[in-house]
């Protein structure tokens, strides 16, 4: 059974990187927008915004947040790959056959995941830009933080695209709920400590990704919290997993 899971995910896995390396206008513009955004948010703001109790400036601080918005468009625009598959029949193909469901979602959430870190390595060539370091760089916390981020978010929109199975709607409700949730998941601003900001913070996985990527980049002594963290996404993840799975078993019995 394990082995009949890897067979189909790493096909899929396969399928999505010839896909995505044939899309090179798609490369451009998933990498462009965060930068396009830090370069205009971060050094516009950098004299006029302060971060307290950071150690940091906004345009550090917003850096970080970039790399999460990168994580966020891969991920929601990747996924609009699986409607494409449905509508071109080669999503019916897959469910109808003995394939595992666990092995069609890892495979498409690999696939994404594999995406986000080729795009946030071409990132890291601006740390210096940000007045950063890359002998500082814990690179364990910034890898955990991509790969886990990236799989939970893979997993939400991957789900949603199947239960949606359409572009237009796909996008209009997945960009009305995930991108004023990067808003306040501390990228743009830091987090205040109380109130409902801060209880929505919390259950909200990209700021968990920009907590890591912020641990990652830039050194602090608390990075033991870091582990916190870590755990929340590891237990996002398997919930999240769990829905996209659900959700190409739903597909099946609708006859896709």
């Amino acid at each position: 059974m394990s082995s009949g899971i890897l067979q189909v995910a790493s096909a899929l896995w396969l399928r999505d990187m010839i896909r995505f390396k044939k899309e090179k206008s798609r490369w451009l513009g998933l990498v462009s927008q965060p930068l396009m955004f830090w370069f205009l948010i971060g050094f516009g703001l950098n004299k006029v915004v302060s971060i307290p109790e950071s150690g940091t400036n906004y345009l550090q601080f917003f850096y970080c947040g970039s790399l999460v918005m990168c994580v966020l468009f891969t991920t929601l625009f990747g996924a609009i790959s699986l409607i494409e598959d449905a509508q071109s029949g080669f999503l019916r193909a897959i469910l109808v056959s003995p394939a595992p469901r666990i092995g069609i979602t890892a495979g498409k959430i690999a696939g994404l995941v594999t995406l986000v870190a080729v795009q946030i390595a071409l990132l890291l060539v601006f740390v210096p830009v940000a007045g950063l370091a890359f002998a500082d760089i814990s690179w364990f916390l910034l890898l955990a933080g991509v790969i886990l981020g990236s799989a939970v978010l893979s997993a939400v929109n991957l789900g949603a695209a199947l239960l949606i199975n359409s572009v237009q709607g796909y996008h209009a409700v997945m960009g009305l709920i995930l991108f004023p949730l990067w808003i306040i998941s501390g990228a743009m601003f830091p987090i205040p400590e109380t109130g409902l900001w801060s209880w929505i913070a919390a259950l909200n996985p990209m700021t968990h990704i920009a907590v890591l990527f912020r641990a990652g980049l830039i050194p602090s002594p608390h990075g033991a919290e870091s582990w916190l963290h870590l755990t929340i996404l590891g237990i996002q993840f398997l919930a999240a997993l769990w829905f996209a799975t659900a959700m190409t078993h739903s597909r099946k019995a609708r006859h896709v």
